[in-house]
């Protein structure tokens, strides 16, 4: 009888001692003793710029809390476009110190999923969640750090092209970079300082600027020579209605200095040429067949009889490569400038349409009536 007592005893003191162990736990896990807070200060802006994209932008610290008992809090670091909002935040990094560091790249990388635009100010506002093991336990919420931030782009550089001519051309609103339908010109790759592309300009007189970004900041105009660009001139302007193939180089010679850019316009109407054209266009290689733009679907297009051969398209001249295109590398309806002749292997009629409305990005489609 004895032995059973104190083997009694002994189980009711262990019992007591879990119970007295889980209670401690409990109570630890739901009453941290501080907050759970941002140590690290925001600067007055953040402008990341590729060249620097390697170097740390921000590293946040923040203060954690403390409990009675030790315990693991995992948290995560989130970012959102609204200070006010996180609920489709984006998860910046999770960790179970005190601080997260964020390269240029980095921040730059996050200033693109949430939305901002390239070259101008946003912000992105930061906080900090903790969780435990304890799935009873609310989630420990930071204060919100706002970081002021200029994002940029590894896409190829735009130069929009708002004017007088826009809302007679197609284009949308007259004299609006941030109208989305304004047209663009583009460069050939990011870091780039040459653009190009085709405009249709419908009106008499038509006038125009060219805009590093959707606004009138940093706007290029008219130069002191007919082909020079000047960022505080007058506005720029060609002899009248045409379909203009345009070019810019806003640095020449590369020093960053914007003082020598340059422009170009070359009204351009397009037509079909070829031996494969002859049913319809008995001249085949001699001159074109010609095409008509469409300002609705911004495509050049003409109905013809074809037979099985070669052809191009092109712009009244063999003198200039911009003026005829030919095969691409990039599939079988892609176009490049003065390159290789086309092929149609199967006589017929057609429809011929010809798309230049993406800058660098031109297309045709041949398409069977």
């Amino acid at each position: 009888m004895k032995k059973f007592s104190i083997l009694l005893w002994s189980f009711l003191a262990i019992t007591a001692a879990i119970s007295c162990s889980d209670d401690d736990e409990q109570l630890f896990i739901d009453q941290p003793d501080s907050q759970l807070s941002f140590r690290s200060q925001a600067a007055s802006s953040y402008i990341l710029t590729f060249d620097t994209r390697a170097n740390l932008a921000e590293r946040l610290v923040w203060n954690t809390p403390s409990f009675d008992t030790p315990i693991s809090v995992n948290y995560e670091v989130q970012a959102s476009a609204d200070p006010n909002n996180f609920d489709d935040a984006v998860t910046v990094t999770t960790t179970n110190g005190d601080s997260a560091d964020l390269s240029v790249e980095r921040l730059n990388e996050l200033s693109a999923e949430l939305g901002l635009t390239p070259f101008s100010e946003g912000v992105i506002a930061m906080r900090i969640v903790g969780t435990t093991a304890d799935n009873d336990m609310d989630p420990l919420v930071s204060d919100v750090l706002i970081l002021p931030v200029t994002p940029y782009t590894t896409d190829s550089p735009r130069l929009y092209v708002p004017g007088n001519y826009a809302e007679a051309s197609g284009y949308g609103s007259n004299w609006n970079p941030g109208d989305d339908e304004t047209p663009f010109l583009e460069a050939v790759e990011f870091g780039s300082t040459e653009y190009e592309g085709f405009i249709f300009m419908a009106n008499e007189s038509p006038e125009f600027k060219f805009t590093p970004g959707r606004t009138f900041d940093d706007a290029f105009g008219e130069g002191d020579d007919d082909d020079s660009l000047s960022t505080d001139g007058g506005n720029l302007s060609v002899d009248g209605p045409g379909y203009y193939y345009i070019t810019v180089n806003t640095d020449p010679n590369g020093d960053g200095d914007f003082s020598d850019a340059t422009w170009s316009a070359a009204d351009r109407q397009w037509g079909i040429i070829g031996q494969a054209t002859t049913p319809t266009n008995s001249a085949g290689w001699g001159d074109e067949l010609d095409m008509t733009y469409d300002p609705d679907s911004k495509q050049w297009s003409v109905n013809l009889d074809m037979e099985a051969g070669e052809f191009k398209f092109r712009a009244q001249t063999w003198d200039f490569p911009t003026a005829n295109f030919g095969q691409g590398d990039d599939g079988d309806n892609d176009l490049e400038f003065n390159a290789g002749n086309l092929a149609v292997e199967n006589p017929g009629s057609y429809r011929a349409v010809l798309d230049l409305s993406t800058p660098r990005n031109y297309s045709y489609e041949l398409i069977a009536q």
